[in-house]
């Protein structure tokens, strides 16, 4: 639930002129959910124990994306001397 609820709001981010720094978020959560899930599974340990760090992770990327939705991007100077 909470990946699609990243995914609107990467799209919301996208649009309101974040361009690809709207993707960092998503893609450092997901990037970091699977090498610890690697690292749980290498190690024997129990994919459920991590439930509640992956979890967190995920409402920091939310609450990352729903700060760049509301705040605009700074315009850059030099773009609008050309």
């Amino acid at each position: 639930m909470l990946l699609i609820a990243e995914i609107i709001l990467t799209i919301f981010a996208w649009r309101k002129g974040w361009r690809w720094i709207a993707l960092i978020p998503l893609a450092s959560v997901l990037i970091l959910g699977i090498i610890i899930g690697f690292g749980v599974a290498a190690s024997g340990g129990d994919i459920n124990s991590i439930n509640g760090l992956t979890t967190m992770l995920d409402i920091i990327a939310v609450v990352a994306l729903i700060l760049l939705v509301v705040n605009k991007p700074k315009e850059n100077k030099s773009e609008l001397n050309v």
